[in-house]
């Protein structure tokens, strides 16, 4: 697809069909890496520390082939430098996500515990555990398209949701699989057959690994009132995580104040954010999951009429306003 577009795409985006579709029921990833259990598998040396996952991370987001939108964008890049941030597999938090999110909900020594099994070795204890969460900005060329769209997502954005998400998916298993072929147990949890994203009793939409709360835990940002991660890089970015059998140091601080960054949670007069929704999901009262969903699931058929991709999206509520791109300052008038 590096001239045209493609023909038919409900029956012929195969990967967008898997991202929207299968991913969502755990279906359609490759399959999960083998342990290299040779005792001389780390003999190079090679260190596996934090400065290790922050250049690594940060170079595959410079550099590989997949960080590109197609045509007719063909080599624009789709993100720009990561943010990357830590937390402990014993963190008391992912034992309030399962109480807050819900009891579905992975812990990094559960998704462990199955990787571990699916190798023949003891699964690793919770200390030893870390949960290493990427921040992804979107680029900028990408954020002014979708500043200017009043009704759907701009055409770059809706590449953004598919063509971004699969590197996503990428760069999380290439890193996942390389620390495997050196001995270090590692899993992506939101690549592995359990994982679901689906309507749950009681909670409503919600996923069994919440990549913006493994953000937020990793103390990458806050949550603005449209339930969007408010992050140094803004709120127009997509999270990845991946997990490992490592003891690596958090060094970003969590904020206590989970909407910390929030100008209308903070009492600053906004709802940016409510005013570009088309359907009035944002309100001051949060964010509508229900009317969100419905809006976004409908932009499918606008998609493929209109982008000749597989893939369903919304992200207005992303762009000009003001945590898009940054923390923003906390002035205005005061409710």
């Amino acid at each position: 697809m590096k001239n045209s577009y493609r023909k038919f795409s409900y029956i012929t985006d195969i990967p967008g069909i898997k991202t929207s579709l299968l991913n969502m029921r755990g279906k359609g990833f490759p399959k999960q890496p083998q342990l290299n259990k040779h005792p001389c598998a780390q003999s190079d040396g090679e260190i596996f520390d934090e400065e290790w996952f922050k250049s690594t991370v940060a170079q595959k987001v410079t550099s590989h082939p997949a960080n590109k939108l197609e045509f007719p964008f063909s080599g624009e890049n789709i993100f720009e430098q990561p943010l990357i941030g830590f937390v402990r597999g014993d963190d008391p938090i992912f034992a309030e996500y399962q109480k807050i999110i819900g009891s579905f909900h992975f812990t990094p020594a559960g998704i462990m515990a199955w990787q571990a099994n699916n190798n023949g070795v003891a699964a690793p204890k919770a200390e030893d555990i870390s949960v290493v969460s990427y921040i992804l900005p979107i680029s900028e060329k990408v954020r002014a398209d979708e500043a200017l769209r009043e009704e759907w997502l701009s055409e770059r954005w809706a590449q953004t949701r598919r063509c971004g998400e699969i590197f996503s998916q990428i760069l999380a298993e290439e890193i996942a699989t390389y620390l495997m072929s050196k001995g270090v147990l590692a899993v992506v949890p939101d690549m592995t057959p359990m994982f679901n994203y689906k309507k749950y009793p009681d909670v409503g939409w919600a996923s069994r690994w919440s990549q913006r709360h493994i953000a937020y835990a990793a103390g990458l940002g806050t949550f603005g009132i449209n339930d969007l991660l408010i992050t140094e890089k803004g709120v127009a970015h997509r999270c990845g995580s991946f997990v490992v059998n490592l003891r690596l140091q958090p060094d970003r601080e969590r904020n206590k104040d989970i909407h910390a960054y929030c100008l209308q949670y903070q009492g600053i007069n906004c709802l940016k954010c409510q005013q570009k929704c088309p359907v009035s999901a944002v309100s001051e009262s949060g964010h509508c999951k229900e009317r969100c969903g419905a809006r976004v699931i409908k932009s499918t058929g606008y998609c493929n009429r209109n982008y000749h991709i597989f893939i369903y999206g919304c992200g207005l509520c992303s762009t000009k306003i003001p945590c898009e791109s940054a923390i923003p300052k906390l002035t205005g008038p005061r409710l």
